[in-house]
């Protein structure tokens, strides 16, 4: 099946034809007419003619022939790309051999037509124009798209600026009725509640970057929060040491697992280490497609674990750990690993 020919221009074509001989000028008019294909061909022949002509108006093709007294078609072709990158430059001459013709094409040159073969030069020009159109839709497009990214970014910003003043807000409110709990019970659990809050904004933080992050650094956020945990004043004496295994997660569950961090982090050092200095461990890592973080020191007792397993089965806890389909594992056997937590990952390395 031969390919459906190119649709004739409707309107006449713009023509900057660069040519010294006026039979030769004639000639190209003539195929073209022959052809169908409407056109206003305006002739130039010096250097300073094409300069002002390309410089100063708008053209749908440059013609150009290859040898001309004091000027060449290889200067012509370097002006054109300069001040006219995305108009078809084409090469209609009788003296152009087949190394200046490809030497031609890497230079810029769209195609190139030899006098002696005229009758292939309209089919010639119709396929310029259509590559012509199609690069220009490309670039439509593409600016499209740029256009609308930008305008997803600035939402982006715009959502990260809101929900982080909201949970700053939320944040302070608690604050200030703990300072207001007339009980002990009442601020403890106000408490409890800022320091959730705090690392949901945290993983917010680190999710939202301002580069629209796809994936959650799990790694980074459990190290920064165990750094801040154990920085408070009622885990005096507790080290952070950290075997972390850079693992993302998909940023669905950036919220859910940052709580769940948080819970397991606070009960281990609220009731495993009560009483005493240690060296709190975060060994991370991946595992057949899963997130396996365990809390580790030299050795717990019989007894902490069990303080610790016994305060960690809270409705929180349980609903966080349905939401992430992971399973919180408390090993017996092991004296020196206190908990161990395994959830598929869904993500990639980062």
């Amino acid at each position: 099946m031969s390919p459906t020919p190119n649709p004739l221009p409707e309107a006449p074509l713009r023509i900057l034809l660069l040519e010294d001989s006026a039979l030769d000028a004639e000639l190209v008019a003539e195929i073209l007419a022959e052809a169908g294909m409407t056109h206003r061909i305006t002739r130039v022949v010096s250097a300073q003619e094409f300069l002002q002509a390309v410089g100063q108006e708008e053209w749908d093709l440059i013609l150009a022939d290859y040898v001309l007294p004091g000027f060449d078609g290889l200067a012509a072709l370097a002006m054109a790309r300069e001040r006219r990158p995305q108009t078809p430059f084409i090469f209609v001459s009788g003296a152009l051999g087949e190394e200046i013709a490809v030497e031609a094409l890497k230079l810029g040159a769209t195609d190139f037509v030899v006098k002696q073969r005229l009758e292939r030069l309209p089919a010639t020009l119709l396929r310029a124009l259509s590559e012509a159109s199609e690069r220009r839709q490309r670039q439509q497009a593409q600016a499209e798209l740029h256009r609308l990214l930008a305008e997803r970014t600035a939402l982006l910003h715009e959502l990260d600026h809101r929900v982080k003043n909201n949970l700053q807000l939320l944040v302070s409110l608690v604050g200030m009725e703990m300072r207001q709990a007339e009980s002990e019970e009442a601020r403890r659990t106000l408490w409890r509640m800022r320091e959730r809050l705090q690392a949901l904004g945290m993983a917010h933080r680190d999710l939202y970057d301002g580069q629209g992050a796809r994936l959650f650094d799990a790694a980074s956020f459990a190290r920064d929060l165990c750094m801040e945990l154990t920085a408070a004043p009622e885990a005096a004496g507790i080290t952070p040491e950290f075997a972390l295994e850079a693992v993302g997660i998909g940023a669905a569950k950036a919220a859910p697992l940052a709580l769940l961090f948080n819970e397991i982090v606070f009960n281990a050092l609220a009731h495993a280490y009560a009483g005493r200095k240690g060296k709190l461990k975060l060994r991370m890592t991946k595992q057949d497609g899963r997130l396996v973080f365990a809390i580790a020191d030299d050795a717990f007792s019989p007894g902490e674990k069990e303080a610790a397993r016994r305060c960690s089965t809270g409705k929180i806890l349980r609903a966080l750990a349905l939401q992430l389909d992971a399973t919180v594992e408390w090993p017996e056997e092991d004296p020196q690993v206190l908990v161990r937590v395994s959830l598929p990952a869904g993500g990639e390395e980062i």
